[in-house]
């Protein structure tokens, strides 16, 4: 029986495909004879040889057909194996190549997987011809898959996977296909289309026959990459891997660019100093000449008007020494006549006058002074007591006037209130009147007018919605007819691009195979040549300013370092000072700044006359008080290592400049103290090295101001105050520096200095990389210029088509948003045409069944006498409210105001108070006063009878006297002043005369300066004094610039531009470090929590799998470091039933292969595929644990299609179908369906002994 079923097998009668390349399963009445298939109650349909099958119109889930082999190892020619749903177990004695049919789908499913199919290289996979040897020249593996669920993105029932591979004429190469449906595909698509479908021949779909032993000997760290594998992190991986390869390379590139700033900040730093004063130069020399220019025009003006000034001058300097001339005649002629009237008159009053009248004249006087004095006082308290008055008259009348208009107000407010009362009676009465009427009305009816008006308006607004409605009705029709036009313009435009997109997606695809073809092209080649050497230009401007940078420190470098040299010889030749600077360096005692040399820096332009105006003292040690430099000088006695200046801070004294040279400092650079650059708590130490010593040019310089002051050159010579002076040559090498250099400031430079040099290494480097390539891309140019002419032709024809058509594709585009927004435009007009319809439709019923009810109620209705009274009620209630709310609105504001002229009067009451108080105070003055005046009054009326007695009968001649003196008197001074005048302007006419001519020639020559001027000046222009002010400072400015690079203008600004340009790029460099940073941190984060989610998800499914596998054991996996699970590996533990905890390595080897296989198990059910292929993974299982997988590949074959390759019985009677594969003496194999089971079984016991054997 089996020899017949094999051999209807081999005949290949069973199966065929039609073009749609699902199987037509062959049978007469539906069951093949001698087949054994277990029924399925998942399917509905008819049974066939396969097992039960669905019909092809139900939904099945996607799962292999069948698999199709030509010429695939030990498969001669054209086999086909059909495949049913549900759990098919593949068996057949060793060495028959039941394991090709996996090896076949492995195939075919994983081109590029790690899983190599079991030949040494591809070409042994074709069938080597058997007993006969005659190798055939190809082999084709097709994978027929049931895909009418379209889990696989193919728009198919049935798909086709099929690859490829012929042998070359040669016998060694080949050449590998891939084909969907019999149409050429690539490998590309076929990973596509298996990924969607969750098929991946690289995870645990296929299970060979060594997958379980290699998880068992696997080490921990390549278990757990099963599971990032399966947790899908590659791709975290590679752009973690990708962003800490920018952060890297950005790193560097910021260490680049920070050598190259730090050379541009020192050019832009020497060049700042050279742009300033170049400037600073331009800016004075222009305001030099400017100031020159309002000069010249300032003394043309001033020359101008004081010429004119001195015309204006003499003219009337002549015309009043005329006048002056004639006046002192006639003042001398009339002296004379008064002198001889004084002469007569002393002579007459000389024996009447004594001594005692001058006395009484002077007292009188002082009579008089005092009496004024009292009257001014009394009469200024008068003045101000009528003043107040007036204040406390207004203050009492404003007063007064308040409180007449708040008892006004109060009236007022009184009426409102009694008018209010009233209202509001009245309110009540037509309130009381308007439910009466009501009551009536609602008895009665009496509303027969207002409905007939109410009719009357209804009838015409009936009228006219009619026509509204007539209207709204044509412009729905012409909407809708618009719309749908709209609407068949929309469906014909998308329908021609749909045609025009797949034209171009074609065109597109042509082009780009045949640029694959061709290589790149012309133009191509260039662009990327112009790259190149845009590349190339930017690293030889980094390598010229990397190579700057380094020499630059490179310099600094020695000079640092023989610093050090020279710093480290004085140290040695100061043991003492050596080694209370060890003291503090090791940490024995603290308080230790350091020397005075190693405190302070001090400009390059400044270094040689600081440290010589310092001297010996530079190395002083400067220490925190007494204290610690007692107990300094203590060790230094102990050890015997000499003697050492120490500098207290807390006991040092300050001191200021003396007077020689705070005189002195305007003519020199300034003090030596300000000239240097240290922490302001060690400023007394620093007076005590320097004091008030000052720094001069030169020589020259410091001999105009010694005496009684230290001097230092900027050269080094040195004046002391005594007027000791010394000079000569000095060596820079063995002189001592401020901030010489220590060991970590050199290591520093050292460091600064292999940095630049690795850059400039590394810019190097790509820099010949980069011109490398650049002759390399124009080998390929040269070389792709003169091939492939006719390639490009076609190229540019199909470039032309893909342009022509996507010109047309922008076109349509064009016109699709054109014709869309017109759809929608008409849409929404038709929207508003069909709710203006409905809403004149609903108003027209509306109106209808209103007029409706009112014809019905007029019918009823009775007179109209009581609706004329209640509208008259009604409207007078209304005029009642508006009365109450104007009466109310007033009762308010008359409080306002009466609150508010209440205020006023507390004001006014204070200060009326005051005023009264300054009344009652000039009252009293007055009151006081008029007593002095009285007595006073009285002094003087005695004073006078007394000098009435004395006068009388002199009194005429005195005064007559008196008046001829005082008029001579006055005649000398006019005479005097006049003869004065006439000498001064005789003097004064002369000058000007002079002044003139020397002024007209002044003015001729600052004419001629201002013409010749090309300054244009405008005003006001400043005084002559301050533009020679200007003029002279603006010239000390300039003298003081000294040589100017006029050049360093436009360097600064170059230097400067890239300094910023660079600053700008550092910025953008830390935040894209940052952003990378970020990235990776959140990428690591995002990474462990898929991790950890496949992790728990396969951990739980492990421990249930394994308890159900193993009749009730316990198994679970642990990770060698949960907080970082990639630190480390993954380790699983088991423990069977009734044994031990135990690591998978430790337990046995049955035990082992269960729990690999639960482990995989888990994997599989966290990622569920269509269809598992199993490749005797029960072979070192023993029969209860062979017995208890079948049982779980049955179970889960309710889910998903399982494919096992297996010898166990216990496997092989729990399947659904059985596959039989033998090979008879051919060589070729063959294949059974449903072979008996009985039969095949020995199959197991030919192995065992087999491996017994062996």
């Amino acid at each position: 029986m089996s020899k017949r079923l094999w051999s209807r097998a081999a005949d290949g009668q069973l199966f065929k495909y039609h073009s749609r390349d699902y199987i037509n399963v062959a049978c007469a009445n539906g069951k093949l004879k001698g087949a054994r298939s277990r029924p399925n109650k998942r399917d509905m349909g008819c049974e066939g040889p396969y097992g039960t099958v669905r019909a092809l119109t139900g939904c099945r889930q996607l799962h292999l057909k069948a698999v199709v082999m030509e010429n695939f190892k030990s498969f001669g020619g054209k086999l086909t194996v059909p495949l049913m749903e549900g759990y098919t177990a593949v068996t057949g004695p060793n060495g028959s190549g039941k394991s090709n049919i996996t090896d076949a789908i492995l195939f075919v499913l994983g081109p590029k997987s790690s899983k190599a199919v079991r030949a040494g290289k591809l070409t042994d996979l074709i069938f080597d011809g058997g007993k006969s040897k005659a190798k055939a020249g190809y082999t084709k593996v097709s994978l027929v898959f049931d895909n009418t669920d379209r889990l696989m993105p193919w728009d198919d029932d049935i798909v086709r996977l099929t690859r490829y591979v012929k042998l070359s004429d040669n016998g060694t190469d080949y050449s590998s296909y891939f084909y969907v449906n019999d149409r050429k595909s690539t490998m590309s698509e076929f990973d596509a289309l298996l990924t969607k479908a969750r098929i991946s021949a690289d995870g645990y779909n296929l299970v060979q026959q060594g997958d379980v032993t290699r998880i068992v000997q696997m080490g921990n760290l390549e278990r757990r990459r099963i599971i990032d594998s399966i947790s899908g992190i590659a791709s975290f991986d590679a752009d973690i891997d990708r962003a800490r390869g920018e952060r890297a390379e950005a790193s560097g590139n910021l260490e680049k660019v920070g050598i190259i700033m730090e050379e541009l900040s020192h050019q832009v730093e020497k060049l700042d100093k050279d742009r300033k004063d170049a400037q600073r130069y331009l800016d004075t020399q222009a305001a030099l000449d400017l100031a020159k220019a309002q000069y010249a025009h300032r003394r043309l003006q001033m020359e101008t008007a004081k010429k004119e000034s001195v015309s204006e001058t003499i003219a009337r300097t002549e015309r009043q020494l005329e006048e002056c001339r004639g006046a002192l005649a006639s003042l001398e002629e009339e002296r004379k006549v008064k002198i001889a009237e004084i002469e007569a008159k002393e002579e007459e009053i000389a024996d009447k006058i004594g001594p005692e009248y001058r006395e009484l004249k002077a007292k009188i006087e002082d009579a008089r002074i005092d009496l004024a004095t009292k009257k001014d006082a009394v009469q200024k308290a008068e003045d101000d007591m009528a003043e107040q008055e007036t204040f406390r008259q207004a203050f009492q009348d404003s007063i007064s006037e308040n409180n007449e208009q708040i008892n006004l107000l109060r009236q007022t407010k009184q009426e409102l209130s009694e008018k209010l009362e009233v209202k509001q009676a009245e309110m009540k009465e037509a309130e009381a009147e308007e439910a009466e009427v009501s009551s009536a009305i609602s008895q009665t009816g009496g509303e027969h007018k207002k409905l007939q008006e109410r009719q009357d308006a209804l009838d015409v607004e009936i009228e006219r919605c009619s026509v509204e409605l007539r209207d709204a009705q044509g412009a729905v029709s012409k909407a809708d007819a618009t719309a749908e036009e709209a609407h068949r313009a929309v469906a014909s435009l998308d329908e021609n691009m749909q045609g025009v997109d797949f034209e171009i997606k074609d065109a597109r695809w042509g082009l780009s195979q045949m640029k694959q073809e061709a290589g790149p092209s012309t133009e191509e080649y260039g662009r990327k040549i112009l790259d190149i050497k845009r590349r190339e230009a930017e690293l030889e401007k980094q390598e010229s300013e990397l190579d700057a940078a380094y020499r630059r420190i490179d310099s600094e470098y020695n000079a640092l370092q023989a610093e050090k040299k020279v710093s480290d010889r004085v140290n040695r030749g100061n043991a003492a000072a050596e080694a209370i600077l060890a003291l503090r360096n090791r940490g024995e005692v603290r308080g230790i700044h350091g020397t005075i040399q190693e405190l302070a820096t001090v400009d390059k332009e400044y270094e040689t006359a600081l440290s010589v105006a310092a001297g010996g003292k530079m190395m002083a040690i400067v220490v925190d008080d007494d204290q610690v430099a007692a107990d300094c000088i203590s060790y230094l006695k102990k050890e015997r290592l000499g003697r050492v200046t120490f500098l207290p801070l807390s006991k040092m004294m300050g001191g200021k400049p003396r007077a020689k040279a705070i005189m002195a400092e305007k003519d020199s650079e300034g003090y030596a103290i300000n000239l240097i650059d240290f922490d302001p708590k060690y400023q007394n130490a620093f007076w005590y090295v320097l004091g008030d010593t000052l720094v001069v040019r030169d020589m020259d310089q410091a001999r105009r101001i010694m005496g009684g002051i230290r001097i230092v050159t900027r050269s080094g010579e040195l004046v002391e105050a005594s007027g000791a002076m010394v000079g000569g040559t000095l060596s820079q090498q063995n002189m001592l520096k401020f901030g010489a250099a220590s060991e970590d400031k050199l290591a520093a430079l050292g460091a600064k200095l292999r940095a630049a040099q690795d850059a400039l290494s590394d810019v190097r480097s790509k820099l010949r990389a980069v011109r490398e390539e650049m002759r390399a891309a124009d080998d390929e140019m040269r070389n792709a210029s003169s091939s492939g002419i006719k390639q490009r032709e076609e190229m540019a024809k199909l470039e032309g088509r893909v342009s022509e058509l996507e010109k047309t594709r922008r076109t349509m585009s064009e016109q699709m948003k054109a014709a869309r927004e017109k759809m929608s435009s008409v849409d929404a007009e038709l929207e508003r045409a069909r709710a203006s319809f409905s809403g004149i439709s609903e108003r027209m019923a509306s109106l209808s069944a209103e007029r409706t009810k009112v014809k019905e109620r007029i019918a009823e209705i009775a007179p109209v006498e009581l609706q004329t009274r209640i509208q008259t009620v009604r409207d007078r209630i209304y005029h009642l409210k508006n009365d109450i709310s104007d009466l109310s609105l007033q009762l308010a504001g008359a409080d306002t105001e009466i609150n508010g002229l209440g205020k006023q009067n507390e004001s006014l009451d204070m200060q009326l108070e005051s005023v009264m108080s300054s009344i009652e105070a000039d009252r009293k003055v007055i009151e006081e006063g008029a007593g002095l005046i009285e007595r006073a009054t009285l002094d003087l009326k005695a004073l006078k009878a007394i000098e009435e007695q004395m006068e009388s009968g002199i009194q005429d001649l005195r005064r007559q006297k008196d008046e001829l003196v005082q008029r001579r008197y006055q005649l000398d001074g006019d005479i005097r002043e006049k003869t004065k005048e006439i000498e001064n302007k005789s003097g004064g006419l002369q000058s000007f005369r002079a002044q003139l001519l020397e002024l007209e020639a002044s003015v001729a020559q600052f004419r001629a300066e201002v013409d010749a001027l090309t300054i244009q000046v405008d005003g006001p222009i400043p005084s002559e004094e301050e533009i020679r002010r200007s003029i002279k400072a603006l010239e000390t400015t300039i003298a003081s610039i000294g040589n100017v690079n006029m050049r360093a203008i436009q360097d600064y600004e170059e230097k400067k531009a890239r300094y910023d340009g660079l600053s700008a790029e550092v910025e953008s460099l830390n935040r894209h470090i940052k952003e990378l940073d970020d990235l990776v941190s959140s990428l690591s984060a995002k990474k462990k929590g898929l991790f950890m989610k496949s992790y728990d998800a396969i951990n739980e499914n492990f421990k249930a799998i394994y308890a159900q596998l193993s009749g009730g054991g316990e198994a679970f996996m642990g990770l060698d470091d949960e907080d970082d699970p990639f630190a480390g590996g993954l380790m699983i533990n088991a423990k069977p039933r009734n044994g031990k905890l135990l690591r998978l390595e430790a337990l046995s080897g049955g035990e082992k292969s269960l729990t690999a296989l639960s482990f995989i198990f888990a994997i599989q059910e966290h990622q569920p595929s269509p269809f598992y292929v199993l490749d005797e993974v029960d072979m070192f299982l023993d029969s209860v644990n062979a017995e208890m997988v079948a049982r779980r590949v049955r179970e889960s074959s309710a889910k998903a299609q399982f494919i096992q390759v297996s010898l166990r019985k216990v496997t092989l009677a729990l399947a659904d179908h059985l596959i039989g594969v033998t090979r008879p003496p051919s060589g070729i194999s063959k294949v059974i369906m449903q072979p008996d089971l009985a039969e095949v079984s020995r199959y197991e016991e030919e192995a065992r002994r087999g491996q017994e054997a062996s």
